[in-house]
C-alpha cells in the first residue's frame, strides 16, 4: 500500500481529491504526511494509538498493547508488520493500522478469537 493509498482510505476520497494530490511539489506533500502523521499521533478523529505487544505468525498477526489483534489482509501487508516488530507506535483507523515513524501503513481486520 501506498502513502497515497494509505493518506486516500484514511481521508475518505472526496477529501483526497480535493487535495489534488497529483499536483502539488514534493514538500507540499511531506508538509500534508507530517502534519498527518502528527493528527495521528495525538488521536486524531476515532484512530486508536497504541504500541504493538508482538507480532506473530510471520507478521500475520499483529497483538497491541491494549489486547486488540489484528489480522493483516495480504502478504506485502504481513511482511511489513514483521518488520515493524514489537514496540512500534501505531494508529489503527478504517481497517488500516498505521506506524507513525517512518510512516508506513497495511491493511487489517479486527481478529476474533
Amino acid at each position: 500500500m501506498t502513502q497515497n493509498d494509505a493518506l486516500a482510505a484514511y481521508l475518505g476520497p472526496e477529501i483526497f481529491a480535493r487535495l489534488e494530490w497529483s499536483r502539488l511539489s514534493p514538500s507540499q506533500r511531506e508538509a500534508i504526511l507530517s502534519v498527518f502523521r502528527v493528527g495521528i499521533g495525538a488521536g486524531a478523529q476515532s484512530g486508536a494509538v497504541s504500541t504493538i505487544d508482538s507480532v506473530l505468525g510471520q507478521g500475520r498477526v499483529l497483538v497491541c498493547e491494549d489486547g486488540s489483534r489484528w489480522q493483516t489482509r495480504e502478504r506485502d501487508d504481513a511482511e511489513l508488520v514483521e518488520d515493524w516488530g514489537a514496540g512500534a507506535l501505531v494508529a489503527i483507523h478504517r481497517r488500516l493500522v498505521y506506524r507513525l515513524d517512518p510512516y508506513q501503513a497495511a491493511e487489517v481486520e479486527l481478529l476474533r478469537i
